[in-house]
């Protein structure tokens, strides 16, 4: 998870150190206030709860230790986390909830003529994808976005129609986001990066900022900019 410039029109990150839980081996998580009389520092997010964040991590911890050393060495061990709430992170958009996963591709088998629906070879109400972005790789609206407002299994509609028809063999990407809308990002396994592929409004607390599509490597490529939700140091944020 990447921090993305400068924060609030100008601002530079603000990094604290906090005594860790456990051994933090991955930098660029997200951390977490511990629940009362558990455990001895900030404690690592999950996939789908950011509850009560603190920030995300920007270094290692070394391994975590509880016993009195031999050599009377401290047995704290820190962590270096930007804490401002209004940071904003890039998270590259998978297809799975392993680093490095293309996103699912959907290729049109027919699209209507007003340019509002097209059907796709791809089931798209599991995960259910109504409420999200869909993203135009090849075709005549190549480069081009829509929000996908209402779904059956394989037919995708829109309020706003595709500037040009939708023809056969056009090809999508589909991000369970649409900004600024919606208050959850799902994280893949290791915390670094957004599983692109589950439901729409699923996953943990952040907020989405603005989506970021690579048009020649669209799959592989694109990132969700986001701030964390419920962030300790904040007010928790509201859905649209």
């Amino acid at each position: 998870m990447d921090f993305q410039g400068s924060i609030n029109g100008g601002s530079t990150a603000v990094i604290k150190r906090y005594q860790v839980a456990a051994t933090k081996a991955t930098a660029g998580v997200p951390v977490l206030v511990p629940a009362p009389a558990a455990g001895s520092g900030v404690i690592v997010a999950t996939t789908t709860s950011t509850a009560k964040a603190v920030g995300v991590t920007v270094d290692t911890s070394g391994t975590y230790v509880t016993a009195q050393q031999t050599d009377s060495a401290d047995t704290a061990r820190t962590v270096g986390v930007i804490i401002n709430p209004g940071a904003i992170y890039s998270l590259k958009m998978n297809g799975g909830a392993t680093e490095g996963t293309a996103m699912v591709l959907h290729t049109a088998v027919s699209g209507a003529s007003d340019g509002l629906s097209f059907v796709s070879d791809v089931n798209t109400d599991s995960p259910e994808l109504a409420g999200g972005t869909v993203f135009c790789l090849t075709g005549a609206n190549a480069g081009r976005w829509n929000r996908c407002t209402s779904n059956s299994t394989t037919t995708m509609t829109f309020i706003r129609a595709w500037p040009s028809d939708v023809a056969a063999g056009d090809t999508f990407v589909v991000a369970p986001y649409f900004p600024p809308a919606g208050i959850t990002i799902q994280l893949t396994t290791l915390l670094t990066q957004a599983d692109a592929s589950i439901a729409v409004g699923t996953g943990a607390a952040f907020k989405s900022v603005e989506l970021l599509w690579d048009q020649n490597n669209g799959r592989t490529n694109s990132y969700v900019n986001a701030v964390l939700g419920n962030h300790v140091f904040a007010a928790t944020l509201a859905d649209s």
